[in-house]
């Protein structure tokens, strides 16, 4: 047991030493990306389907640990990762503006979406049908090139300092999660939480508050 405790640690100290070193210098290099001194886990993944040149659209702070798929499908879109965030996985969907502010834990497949992805109009969505089945035709690999997003509603997502999202959460479009919050797992957050509350359900509804004394003051 101490061996295996011994070599867990001289491989933390390895891993940490490239971290430093290596992996935060070779991403600043990446287009698209913004990142300080800060780790991409092996599932990270960043997906910027209509690039507009010279843009940065994930920029991560430092001392963070960020996993998971980031997407945009349009040329519109920001994400902003604070210091000391956590993700774990899952997805990131943006065309609007996503903010993760400072030690914010979020666990593995969690998805955050920022848009609704089609219209509410059934006509606009047999449109993007058929703009998919062109892009497709022209031999493109993505099917959205053609398609027309002012007819999709979105809004930015914010996650504020020192909240907790349990693991498959969901939290759509216009979505800010207060100071403190935590999402119970497999919720799905549709309307903004208060600030030090504990939520959770389909639809996400008010559990408890935290206690003023687990709070930052």
């Amino acid at each position: 047991m101490r061996l295996f405790q011994l070599a867990h640690r001289i491989l933390f100290f390895v891993e940490r030493k490239i971290f430093k070193n290596s992996i935060a210098k070779e991403n600043n290099n990446k287009p698209f990306l913004s990142i300080g001194e800060s780790l991409l886990f092996d599932n990270f993944f960043l997906n910027v389907r209509l690039p507009k040149e010279g843009k940065i659209y994930l920029k991560i702070g430092e001392n963070s640990m960020i996993g998971g798929a980031f997407s945009f499908e349009s040329p519109t879109g920001h994400v902003i990762i604070g210091n000391r965030v956590y993700i774990g996985g899952g997805n990131i969907i943006c065309n609007n503006k996503i903010e993760i502010e400072d030690d914010v834990f979020i666990s593995w497949g969690v998805y955050l979406f920022d848009n609704d992805s089609h219209s509410l109009d059934y006509k606009h969505r047999l449109i993007d049908m058929d703009n998919h089945l062109k892009d497709w035709r022209k031999g493109l690999n993505n099917y959205n090139t053609s398609k027309d997003w002012s007819n999709v509603k979105s809004a930015p997502i914010k996650i504020c300092k020192y909240a907790w999202i349990g693991m498959e959460c969901k939290i759509l479009k216009g979505v800010t999660v207060g100071e403190g919050a935590i999402i119970g797992a497999g919720s799905v957050v549709t309307k903004d939480v208060e600030p030090w509350s504990i939520v959770g359900g389909n639809p996400a509804k008010l559990l408890k508050m935290i206690p003023e004394n687990l709070r930052k003051r």
